[in-house]
């Protein structure tokens, strides 16, 4: 198991009762009680086989036993069920929907699950033949940053042989869903028919998608970093939070580094880029052309338009991400929506303030010396999600946070900072 984690960590790992995720339980309860600070699981209920009662209850009472908090979570999927949608795509967005929320809730810091090499190997498969290559990573990632926690998948080098072998050693119950048996779904006709006929070949080797994953993300790298030297040589952003970028040299790139480019440069704007590969393809061949000026698409987050020589990407209202500032004289200071008042005196203790919006990993110290995340802050503030990525942080050189918006300041410097929400009106002072 690869460890991510420090003793100070809580750990919250996700439990389906089948053999994966109970070996992981096992082994964190049994091997790894040492290096955590609490552990605590989550079981979710799908509601959609006979099994499901009797697998929440088996949990229930294995954890009552061992002392380990447990949380069930019933989903509703009757709407998934009669409009004939993707019953396992759509369970998983209501599950990590509740995992985000219970991991605020618990205050936690890592989210474990279960996924093990095999699993790894079946993604790369279903990637590659499905044509979800071009713009993501071919395999699952050990570690990923979520909204003010870290999801990890601690056993992805752990082949499912080795865990059944540990299963068997420990004689650890488990239950196994007979729905994974049934092929009408692509994954299990994956996992139960195709990777097992192309290993029973001697000339084969399923394993060799793991290589093709490390290719993969080499190239994706590299991608990325042409990508950003474009954007740092070429594109310019205005006052407005408009990002301008020139045609000419833009058209000049390969296909994959523009798709790059443009999925960096709408990520400020939207977290999940929602434009296609085909619409990308379509943007390029309308750039390309002599058309002069061109409407690419508006979303109510942002606008994307052929302006005469230059690609504009624009927020479709005012409230766009703020730049980052550096301050170091007193005065008033605009930051999006907010007006920050700093007095001299604090220039006596820093020779420099810098203001930006949230970090993930950004915590405060409270007056009575505890650290708080300052997401967990925000949200016990009640700021709405949209005004989150608005408010500015407050921070010294060595990135000591002395304020948050109006949710917080730092007692020894509040009097000489003074930050005051503008509201809609922001144009007008």
């Amino acid at each position: 198991m690869e460890q991510f984690w420090q003793p100070t960590d809580h750990l919250v790992v996700a439990v389906s009762t089948g053999v994966d995720s109970m070996v992981l339980l096992h082994q964190l309860n049994e091997q790894y009680a040492d290096t955590y600070r609490q552990l605590t699981c989550l079981h979710v209920h799908h509601g959609l086989r006979a099994a499901s009662n009797e697998e929440a209850q088996f949990l229930t009472t294995y954890c009552e036993q061992r002392g380990i908090p447990l949380f069930v979570h019933r989903l509703d999927l009757t709407e998934t069920v009669e409009t004939g949608r993707s019953i396992q795509h759509d369970a998983r967005v209501l599950r990590y929907a509740w995992f985000d929320d219970m991991m605020h809730d618990l205050d936690a810091d890592y989210l474990l699950t279960a996924h093990h090499q095999d699993d790894q190997l079946e993604t790369i498969f279903y990637r590659v033949f499905t044509g979800r290559t071009d713009r993501s990573s071919l395999g699952m990632s050990a570690s990923e940053q979520r909204d003010g926690y870290q999801l990890v998948r601690p056993l992805l080098t752990t082949t499912k042989a080795q865990i059944r072998s540990y299963q068997q050693q420990y004689d650890i119950p488990y239950y196994e869903d007979e729905s994974n048996e049934s092929n009408a779904y692509v994954r299990n006709d994956i996992r139960n028919r195709l990777l097992p006929d192309i290993e029973s070949n001697p000339h084969l080797q399923t394993t060799q998608l793991l290589k093709l994953m490390d290719f993969h993300s080499e190239a994706l790298a590299l991608i990325a970093q042409q990508a950003e030297q474009f954007i740092a040589h070429h594109v310019m952003q205005n006052q407005l939070q408009q990002w301008l970028i020139p045609r000419k040299a833009f058209n000049e790139l390969l296909p994959h580094v523009k798709m790059k480019v443009l999925d960096v440069l709408i990520g400020h704007f939207e977290a999940v880029v929602p434009v296609s590969e085909r619409t990308y393809q379509d943007w390029f061949v309308k750039l390309h052309s002599d058309v002069a000026q061109n409407v690419l698409m508006h979303t109510n987050k942002w606008h994307v338009d052929i302006v005469y020589d230059k690609l504009v990407i624009a927020p479709s209202t005012a409230h766009s991400t703020p730049a980052p500032q550096t301050v170091t004289t007193a005065g008033r200071y605009q930051f999006g929506m907010y007006l920050i008042t700093i007095a001299s005196d604090m220039f006596a203790h820093f020779s420099a303030l810098h203001i930006r919006t949230r970090r993930t990993g950004d915590r405060v110290t409270l007056h009575n010396g505890q650290h708080k995340k300052v997401t967990r802050l925000m949200i016990d503030q009640k700021v709405p999600q949209t005004a989150r990525a608005q408010m500015p942080v407050i921070t010294t050189d060595s990135g000591e946070i002395l304020a948050v918006g109006t949710c917080y300041q730092q007692v020894t410097y509040n009097q000489y900072i003074h930050i005051q929400y503008l509201g809609d009106d922001i144009n007008e002072k």
